[in-house]
This record gives C-alpha cells, sequence and structure tokens, in this order.
C-alpha cells in the first residue's frame, strides 16, 4: 500500500541507496587500507585486515539469519494478530524500514566476536568476566527470542540458541586473544596484571591532573574578577 504521492520513489531510491553501499563496500574497504596501510606495520596491517573481513563476514551472517529465520517469524506472528473485524495494512515505507532495522540489528549483534577480540586486544575485557556472565546471557538470549518470535517454543529456541552460541564463540576468541597478549607481555618481562593496574593509574593520574589544571584556571579566573 502507497499511503503518499512519491514514498514508493523514495523507497526505490533509499533501496539503491543501500543496495549500492553493499556492493562498493569491497572498494570502500580496499581505500581504507591504501589510506592507512602505509602508515602500519606489516603485523597491524594484517590484524585490521582480519577485523575488516571479519566484521564483513559476521555482518553477512547476521543479515542472513534475520533473512532466513528472523523476519519469517515475525512477519507470520504479526499477521496472525488480524481478527476477523480487523486487517492489517502496512505501507510500502513502514515494510522497508523494518526490514532495514532487522537486518542491520542483526548485522550489528553478530559482530559481537568482532568487538570482544579488539576489547581484549586493547585490555579492556577479559574472558573469565564474560564467563560469569553466562547465566545473565542464556536468560537475555530467551528473553530476545520470546519478544521478537510467536509466541511458541520452537520459534523462540531458534532464535536463542544461535545468539547464545554467538556469545560463546565470543567467549573462545576472547580467550585466544588474551592468551597471545599475556604471552607478549610476558615475553617481554612483564606482568599483564601489572600492566592494566599501570593502565588504570595513568588514566586515574591524567583525570586528576586535567582536574587541578580546570581548579586552578578557576581560581585564576576568579582572582582577576
Amino acid at each position: 500500500m502507497q499511503t503518499g504521492v512519491a514514498e514508493l520513489l523514495a523507497q526505490y531510491i533509499k533501496v539503491a541507496l543501500i543496495a549500492g553501499v553493499v556492493v562498493d563496500a569491497p572498494i570502500i574497504f580496499w581505500q581504507l587500507m591504501r589510506f592507512v596501510g602505509p602508515g602500519l606495520k606489516r603485523s597491524e596491517e594484517i590484524k585490521l585486515l582480519v577485523i575488516l573481513f571479519g566484521g564483513v563476514f559476521l555482518f553477512a551472517v547476521g543479515t542472513g539469519f534475520a533473512t532466513l529465520i528472523v523476519i519469517p517469524f515475525t512477519l507470520q506472528f504479526f499477521l496472525s494478530l488480524n481478527t476477523i473485524h480487523i486487517g492489517g495494512m502496512y505501507s510500502i515505507k513502514e515494510y522497508i524500514s523494518y526490514l532495514v532495522s532487522v537486518l542491520f540489528s542483526f548485522g550489528l549483534i553478530f559482530e559481537i566476536p568482532v568487538v570482544a577480540a579488539v576489547l581484549t586486544a586493547a585490555g579492556l575485557l577479559k574472558p573469565h568476566w564474560m564467563r560469569s556472565a553466562r547465566r545473565a546471557v542464556v536468560v537475555i538470549c530467551f528473553l530476545v527470542g520470546a519478544v521478537i518470535t510467536p509466541p511458541d517454543v520452537a520459534s523462540q529456541v531458534l532464535v536463542a540458541v544461535p545468539m547464545y552460541l554467538l556469545f560463546e564463540l565470543s567467549v573462545v576468541i576472547c580467550s585466544l586473544v588474551y592468551r597471545r597478549r599475556c604471552a607478549k607481555l610476558r615475553a617481554a618481562g612483564l606482568d599483564p596484571e601489572q600492566v592494566q593496574e599501570q593502565s588504570r593509574g595513568a588514566k586515574h593520574s591524567r583525570w586528576a591532573a586535567a582536574k587541578a589544571a580546570v581548579e586552578r584556571r578557576d581560581a585564576r579566573n576568579a582572582k582577576q574578577e
């Protein structure tokens, strides 16, 4: 159903723009690598390539999962809410916006392993933190599965189980990256725990120095007034 004069044309343009970004993504990443590549070491360039291609692959898997499982179940559920006296009528704009939002959301959800790997490599995430949150993650996965699927157990499990497996994959990747990071620090004669404490102390000291500078500036301004 078209509710506006130019609504169909606007949706054609919207879909064309999204398709153009998807098709041009390899060229965009290639140009990005050519821009930042000269300033990176060989090992850093390889890591960046792994992150980029891993992120693209997982995003594609997430959109495929949404297309094959999530969208059919949710549309079936929403259409089942129609009664004899009430019929659903959805505009093209609402339908396209719904599809784009679901695809984009699940593409981002499937980026969790890449985010976990980057945070672990930066020393901001540890595998045992993720393992300790397993129970909460199981509950969250089944809650999400119950919200976005029709009210039956099979549909809920079809969504919740892949999401939890994705979390477990993130734990495995986090563990591998953390072990490699610790091995490099120990090879350099450093204690990983001590390095993390020092980085925390450096952040606090920088914050304290910035706060003291602001207080001194305010004090000078108050004297001048």
